[in-house]
């Protein structure tokens, strides 16, 4: 809400805060700098694991429980800002929901857009894979031997892959890696079960 009336920090503090005020005020905490540093820090340390790649369609299963884990990040700022303001969060999350069909990309509303985008990766597996993703392209050091990209935006990740059964030497195995397909030759020598170590290339952050 924009306009006159009392900014919702003061209305927090006079136990006064009605479903806009309380919208406003868990904008703030999730642009609170302590919980900002907890998300990132959250995501930081945990890079390596999505910085992997598998060949037989499957995705890690700490993946799930990292997600989890991201999840409580928000849902715990947003309890914790919802109870100290007596906002009950069923009536928040509908009143969330009448905003963004509401206000959702429009000017003057990108601290809410924000917010949406912030829970949306807080609720959707998929959306927390590409912000993982993400981050691990932002955070990307090429190897001191590796070649240089064909490309300005472009990145070569070098990462190992398990040679899944039904592959041998000559053949083209299929490998996911930050959300994109690839294909590479197993090289001579090399059976399922065997890892190697590919190049591929991904696009820059």
């Amino acid at each position: 809400r924009r306009g006159g009336g009392a900014p919702a920090a003061a209305l927090h503090a006079m136990g006064e805060v009605d479903l806009p005020s309380a919208l406003n005020l868990v904008i703030e905490s999730f642009q609170d700098p302590k919980f900002t540093a907890q998300v990132e820090e959250f995501t930081n340390i945990n890079i390596p694991a999505f910085a992997v790649a598998t060949a037989d369609g499957s995705q890690p299963l700490d993946w799930t429980f990292h997600f989890k884990k991201y999840k409580k990040l928000y849902e715990d700022q947003l309890t914790k800002t919802l109870s100290s303001s007596g906002v009950d969060v069923t009536d928040f999350m509908t009143y969330l929901e009448q905003c963004s069909q509401a206000y959702g990309g429009q000017p003057g509303y990108e601290h809410f857009d924000a917010l949406m985008v912030s829970l949306t990766a807080s609720e959707d597996y998929e959306r927390f894979l590409q912000v993982m993703f993400a981050a691990v392209r932002e955070n990307w050091v090429p190897e001191d031997s590796a070649a240089l990209p064909p490309a300005p935006d472009a990145q070569l990740h070098e990462v190992d892959v398990v040679i899944p059964e039904g592959v041998g030497p000559g053949m083209a195995m299929n490998i996911e890696y930050l959300g994109l397909a690839h294909q590479v030759v197993v090289p001579e020598g090399c059976y399922a079960g065997t890892a190697i170590r590919v190049t591929l290339q991904v696009p820059g952050p």
